[in-house]
C-alpha cells in the first residue's frame, strides 16, 4: 500500500513531546486527580480548542508534559484524486470476497495467536504465589479491575505490575483463537451491513441527499445483540444462540481487530462498529435513476376491481338475494317462537309447566334438543354409563328452560361444580357440542339471579336464549377451555349482581343485557365487563406473585434460622470437646453455606469473649 505524504503540525510536534514524556513517567494518584480536575473544569467552562490548548500549556509548564493539545496533528499532501465512494453497496460477489478475506485474516491471526500463547505458557511457568496477605490482596484487586480487558492490553499491565514487584505474581492471559462458529456469526453481520447500507442509501435518495461517503469513514454497522442471537431466515433460526454468546463472539472479533471503532452507549442501545478495511470489500456504484412512467412495470396490486354489470340493482331482488344468501351461509331457520317488540311480555304464549326431573334420553333425543348450530357433530355412541346418562339428562328444551326461568326456579341456582365438570370431561362419553350446550344452559341459569327482584316473562327469556345459543362459547373446541370460560362468565355475572344491588340500578332485559354489541362500560351490558375481568386477572396474577415472594422470604428466614441453630449447636459441641477443630470445619463445610465457613473463626472468637 502507498503511504500518503504527511507532515506534523505544530500541535502534532507538541503532542509528540507529550507521548515521549509519558512513556518514561509513572503518574501517581495526586497527578491523576489533578488531570481529572483540569479536564472537568475545561468541559464545564466549554473551552474551545484555542482556549483549551493555552490552558494545557500553562498546566504542562507546572507539572510536565502530561496533557495533549486538541487539533490536527498531521497535514496531508493534496491529492488530485477524490477519496470517496459515490454509492456504497455490496453484492454477492463482494460478500464472497469479504468472506474470503475474513478466512485469510482469521487463519493468519490464529497462527500468530498460537505462537503468542506458547510464549505466554513459558512466562506463566515463572509465576509464584504471593507470600503476604497485602500482596495477595493487591493481586486480587488487580485481577478484578482488569479481567475484562483484551489479552494484549491485560498482559502489558501484568508485565508492568510484576516488574514493579520484582517477581511474577500474576499470570498472563492466553490470546483466544477464532473458531468456525464465529464465521457464521460474521456472515450474518455482513448481511446486516448490506441491509443497513440499502436502507441508508434509500433514505438519502428519498431526502434528495448525496449518498457519497469517504473511504476511510464508511457508515458504521449497528449491532443489537438480542436481534443478532434470534435472527431467523424464513422463520428458521440462523444462529440459535443466546444474547450472551453473541456478545462473546463480538468481543472475540473486536479483540482480533476484525471489528474496529467500537462505540458503546449503554445497555439499552445497540453498539456500533466498523469492519477492518482489509476484510470488507465495498463497491462503488451509481444511484438508481427514477424510471419514466411509460417504462414502469404494471403491478397487480394497482389494478382496480370494476363492478360486475350482471348483478341486478333492483331493490326487491337485492333484498331477496341477501335473505337467501344469509340462510344458505349461516344455516339459520325461521324461529317458530317470535315476540313482537311492543308488549311481548303480555302476548307471550303460555307454555305448560313440566317437572325438572328428566327421563332417560338416548343420544338422538339429546341431539334433537341441541340448537341448530350445534347439530354438526355426530352424537357420541355408548351413552349407557350412569355418568354420561345423568349428565346428558340435564339438557333441557329451550321453551321449557325459558318457562322455568320466568317462574323463578333458578333464582338461587349455584351452578354445576367444577370438579364434576372435570370428571365429565375425563370419563363421560360426551361430545364437545353436547358439553357446550349444557354449560351454556348452566350459564343462563346462573344469570337468573340478576332479575331475582324483577319480573321477566317467558318470551323475553326465550329471546335471550336464542341469541346466546349463537353468541356464547363460540369458536371453542376444547372442553378444558369451555370450563375456563365458564369460570370467567360466572365471575362476571356475580360481579354484575353485586354492582346492581350496590348501585340500586335495574338490570336491562336479558335480550338487551346479553347484546354482544354493548361492549362499553356505560352501556351496562354483559360483554362490557371484559375490561373489569382483565383488571381482575391482573390483580390475581399480582397477588400470586406477591404470595410467591412472601413464601420465598419466609423460606429464606426459616433456612437462616435453621443454619443459625446448626452453627450454634456445632460450636457448643466444639467448646465441650465433642468436636475437634477438624470435625467442626468438616461439619460446617458439609452442612452449611460457604459464608458460615468463612465466618467460623470470628464466631468462635466471639463466643469465647462472651463466655469470659
Amino acid at each position: 500500500m502507498k503511504k500518503n505524504n504527511t507532515s506534523l503540525t505544530a500541535i502534532g510536534l507538541y503532542n509528540q513531546k507529550v507521548h515521549e514524556y509519558l512513556q518514561n513517567t509513572t503518574l501517581d494518584a495526586i497527578t491523576q486527580l489533578a488531570i481529572k480536575l483540569f479536564k472537568d473544569n475545561a468541559q464545564r467552562n466549554k473551552l474551545n480548542n484555542t482556549q483549551y490548548n493555552k490552558a494545557v500549556e500553562e498546566f504542562n509548564t507546572q507539572h510536565g508534559y502530561l496533557l495533549l493539545k486538541k487539533g490536527k496533528e498531521h497535514e496531508k499532501a493534496i491529492s488530485k484524486h477524490y477519496n470517496y465512494i459515490n454509492y456504497p453497496f455490496l453484492d454477492r460477489s463482494a460478500m464472497k470476497s469479504t468472506m474470503d478475506n475474513y478466512r485469510q485474516y482469521v487463519h493468519s491471526y490464529n497462527q500468530q495467536a498460537i505462537e503468542y500463547n506458547k510464549a505466554i505458557a513459558e512466562y506463566n511457568k515463572t509465576v509464584i504465589v504471593p507470600n503476604t496477605p497485602t500482596l495477595a490482596q493487591q493481586v486480587a484487586d488487580f485481577t478484578k479491575k482488569h479481567r475484562s480487558e483484551f489479552a494484549t492490553i491485560y498482559n502489558k499491565r501484568v508485565a508492568k505490575f510484576n516488574a514493579q514487584k520484582n517477581a511474577n505474581y500474576i499470570a498472563k492471559k492466553r490470546k483466544p483463537t477464532i473458531k468456525y462458529t464465529t464465521e457464521l456469526l460474521f456472515n450474518v453481520l455482513v448481511g446486516f451491513y448490506i441491509a443497513q447500507l440499502k436502507q441508508r442509501n434509500s433514505y438519502l435518495l428519498e431526502m434528495n441527499r448525496p449518498t457519497s461517503v469517504l473511504k476511510n469513514a464508511l457508515p458504521k454497522l449497528t449491532i443489537d445483540h438480542r436481534k443478532l442471537a434470534t435472527h431467523t431466515i424464513a422463520e428458521i433460526p440462523r444462529l440459535a444462540i443466546c444474547k450472551k454468546t453473541a456478545q462473546n463472539h463480538i468481543k472475540r472479533l473486536r479483540e482480533a481487530n476484525i471489528l474496529i471503532n467500537y462505540t458503546y452507549t449503554n445497555q439499552y442501545k445497540p453498539i456500533t462498529v466498523n469492519f477492518h478495511p482489509e476484510i470488507l470489500t465495498i463497491l462503488d456504484g451509481n444511484p438508481p435513476k427514477p424510471k419514466r412512467i411509460e417504462n414502469q412495470f404494471f403491478k397487480q396490486e394497482n389494478w382496480k376491481e370494476l363492478p360486475d354489470n350482471n348483478d341486478t340493482t333492483r331493490t326487491f331482488l337485492l333484498k331477496e338475494k341477501e335473505i337467501k344468501d344469509c340462510v344458505h351461509n349461516t344455516g339459520f331457520q325461521k324461529e317458530e317462537f317470535t315476540c313482537p317488540a311492543d308488549g311481548f311480555y303480555k302476548n307471550t304464549t303460555v307454555i305448560s309447566k313440566k317437572t325438572t326431573t328428566r327421563p332417560r334420553q338416548t343420544s338422538e333425543a339429546v341431539k334433537a334438543l341441541l340448537p341448530d348450530f350445534l347439530k354438526q357433530e355426530k352424537p357420541s355412541q355408548g351413552t349407557n354409563s350412569p355418568l354420561t346418562h345423568n349428565f346428558l339428562a340435564r339438557l333441557q328444551d329451550d321453551r321449557e328452560l325459558a318457562q322455568e326461568l320466568a317462574n323463578g326456579v333458578y333464582d338461587n341456582y349455584k351452578g354445576l361444580r367444577y370438579d364434576y365438570l372435570q370428571k365429565i370431561e375425563l370419563y363421560a362419553n360426551v361430545t364437545t357440542e353436547e358439553f357446550k350446550a349444557i354449560l351454556l344452559q348452566d350459564c343462563i341459569k346462573t344469570s337468573a339471579k340478576l332479575w331475582k327482584q324483577h319480573n321477566v316473562y317467558v318470551g323475553e327469556w326465550k329471546k335471550a336464549i336464542n341469541y346466546l345459543n349463537n353468541k356464547l362459547f363460540t369458536n371453542i373446541t376444547q372442553k378444558t377451555t369451555l370450563i375456563q370460560k365458564l369460570k370467567e362468565y360466572r365471575w362476571k355475572l356475580e360481579f354484575a349482581r353485586k354492582w346492581f344491588i350496590k348501585s340500586q340500578v335495574t338490570a336491562l332485559y336479558p335480550s338487551l343485557y346479553f347484546d354482544k354489541t354493548r361492549t362499553q362500560t356505560h352501556e351496562i351490558g354483559f360483554f362490557g365487563l371484559h375490561k373489569v375481568w382483565k383488571t381482575h386477572v391482573k390483580y390475581q396474577e399480582q397477588k400470586a406473585i406477591e404470595k410467591a415472594q412472601r413464601q420465598t422470604q419466609q423460606n429464606a428466614r426459616k433456612r437462616k434460622a435453621t443454619y443459625q441453630k446448626k452453627i450454634t449447636t456445632a460450636i457448643k459441641k466444639y467448646e465441650k470437646g465433642n468436636y475437634t477443630a477438624k470435625q467442626l470445619y468438616t461439619y460446617v463445610q458439609t452442612n452449611l453455606p460457604h459464608s458460615y465457613l468463612s465466618a467460623l473463626p470470628s464466631m468462635i472468637h466471639y463466643n469465647n469473649q462472651n463466655r469470659i
